[in-house]
């Protein structure tokens, strides 16, 4: 696993995680169990991420990119001489640093997380563990009651228990193969509320919503560095209230079951390990709404609709755990400049000029040797200067030769003397200005080369400036959009509140009305259940007590969201 790894998991896990929670949005308007469907779904495919990623085959995307421009071919060919660059001028390589390659340091970075994570949800597991051991039986009998009544809407009755332990901070549900219903002794000294309270828990049994929280827990912990993640959990978390909320509230009536879930919300406090059933502050407005809302409660499970968003979850999710991008082809290389000529073969040697003839007075002059001439190995074009000058020798001996009647021989053997320092003085004039202007062609195409080079290094460091800057530029921005998208949701969770108090506010004026609590006392009894006005009064005036707890509470979220406006410390 290297660097690229990290991030491709990081945008697979964003996508996956913004996909499955606008599929859950889309469905606000059908029942909370199809939204948690979905969510979980979500869950599934994030967990599925890595093998997907790893053991199956890619679907290969081809990520653009601007083409480098070619450069030409004689800009990059060098003639292959040996006095071109310095055999000692050789460049010290760089001392290699941790931004080399910071494989290692993101590794380290990502288990450290995985650490704090992995610990977070052991604890939590670990805490039920010891709270299920210390726990008792339940002897009270109207608990055992109820307890009978509520366990038969579950799969497998016989494996749940009941206990009640010293130490657990509010009533709540866990274990898989077999499991336990944890309830406080605070709670069980309240047998009236033991209907809503164990048919809540029931629901979560039978919906299993316990294993798929750790199977959510799971997906955050390996995820830890996406936020997207921790948000799906906590929607996760949330669809599955809502949805056992509903399934309670058919079983008890829905104002004493919001009742109940007030004094919940009253005692619940600290840190509650793995799963919590107890209502948090932001959720409690949701939760008694859609309770006491009977359209929000009776809302149809299971729709075309929700298959469907089901179907689009997975066929998102699976092409992108399956999705590798990959580089553009780049342009073919520019074309090899063509090989140089083979070198000029040496010259030969010219012939020996031919015998002067005799002269008619003078007795005849010996012809004087023709010199030889040294050629110097100066390379192809010295050796085609040379090719061009030497012919021009025999001429001059000839010339000579055929004067020789009427001139002195010394007169010629001077003359041929003088031609021949003429010509090898060309000679070596044209070699060395050839010389010349090669090492000059060859200084400037090395110049050249290097100008390039560091042109693109400026361009490739100037893009990553800006690129930094824009990255820098932007983050007081999503900083102050995150903050007031945060403000408008807890505004949002005010103003429910508010609407949920003043519900329970009518409702309790409502019990304090004589004739409308005999019509209770009357509905009641056709079902079987005797309540009496003092109970009904008791239940308004709990009413109220909970209706002003709601309103303090809406106008600390006020409060909370006007700070998140202007910036302020919320902590």
């Amino acid at each position: 696993m290297d660097v690229s790894f990290f991030g491709e998991m990081a945008w697979k896990s964003a996508l996956i995680s913004g996909a499955a929670l606008s599929l859950a949005y889309v469905l606000r308007s059908r029942a909370a169990s199809d939204r948690a469907l979905v969510l979980r779904l979500g869950v599934g495919m994030l967990l599925l991420l890595p093998f997907i990623a790893l053991a199956l085959p890619s679907l290969q995307i081809v990520a653009w990119a601007a083409p480098q421009p070619a450069m030409p071919a004689y800009a990059l060919a060098t003639p292959d001489l040996h006095y071109a660059i310095p055999a000692n001028s050789t460049l010290a390589p760089a001392p290699p640093t941790i931004w080399d390659d910071p494989t290692p340091l993101v590794f380290l970075a990502y288990l450290g997380g995985l650490l704090m994570a992995g610990a977070r949800l052991g604890a939590g597991l670990f805490m039920l563990g010891r709270w299920t051991r210390a726990g008792r039986a339940v002897d009270c009998p109207e608990w055992q009651a109820a307890f009978d009544r509520a366990r038969w809407s579950a799969s497998d009755p016989e494996t749940i228990r009941l206990l009640v332990s010293d130490t657990v901070p509010s009533p709540l549900s866990w274990g898989w193969r077999r499991p336990v219903i944890l309830i406080d002794p605070d709670t069980l000294d309240q047998p009236e509320e033991a209907d809503a309270i164990l048919a809540h828990e029931m629901a979560h049994i039978a919906r299993r919503d316990w294993p798929a929280l750790m199977l959510t827990r799971l997906a955050a912990t390996l995820f830890w560095f996406n936020p997207l993640v921790w948000l799906l959990e906590r929607e996760v978390v949330q669809q599955a209230e809502e949805a056992a909320d509903c399934a309670a509230a058919e079983c008890v009536e829905p104002t004493a079951y919001a009742r109940t879930l007030l004094s919940w919300a009253q005692a619940n406090g600290g840190m509650i390990p793995a799963n919590s059933i107890a209502p948090s502050g932001s959720a409690l407005a949701r939760r008694v709404q859609a309770i006491l809302d009977r359209r929000l409660r009776e809302r149809p499970a299971g729709s075309p609709w929700t298959a469907i968003a089901a179907v689009m979850c997975i066929g998102i999710a699976a092409p992108v755990a399956a999705m590798q991008l990959v580089q553009a082809a780049q342009p073919p290389a520019a074309p090899q400049p063509p090989a140089a000529p083979a070198a000029v073969p040496d010259v030969p040697p010219p012939p020996a000029a031919p015998g002067a003839p005799a002269a008619p007075e003078a007795p005849q002059a010996p012809t004087p040797p023709m010199p030889l001439v040294e050629v110097p190995d100066v390379g192809p074009i010295v050796r085609q200067a040379l090719a061009e000058v030497l012919p021009q020798i025999p001429a001059i001996v000839a010339e000579a030769t055929s004067a020789a009647g009427a001139i002195d021989p010394e007169e010629v053997e001077e003359a041929v003397q003088d031609a021949m320092r003429d010509a090898q003085a060309e000679l070596h004039n044209m070699s060395r200005e050839d010389s010349e202007r090669l090492s000059r062609e060859v200084r400037r195409a090395v110049a050249q080369a290097h100008a390039q080079a560091a042109r693109v290094n400026r361009v490739e460091i100037a893009a990553a400036m800006r690129e930094a800057q824009a990255a820098v530029a932007a983050v007081p921005h999503t900083i102050a959009l995150s903050m007031a998208r945060g403000a408008a949701g807890v505004e949002s969770g005010a103003a429910g509140m508010e609407s949920g108090a003043r519900r329970m506010e009518q409702e309790a004026a409502r019990f304090r009305d004589r004739s409308y609590r005999e019509q209770v006392i009357a509905r009641e009894a056709r079902r079987g259940h005797h309540v009496t006005h003092e109970e009904l009064i008791d239940a308004a005036e709990g009413m109220e007590e909970g209706a002003r707890g709601m309103r303090d509470g809406a106008r600390e979220m006020r409060e909370s969201a006007e700070r998140m406006r202007r910036g302020d410390n919320t902590d």
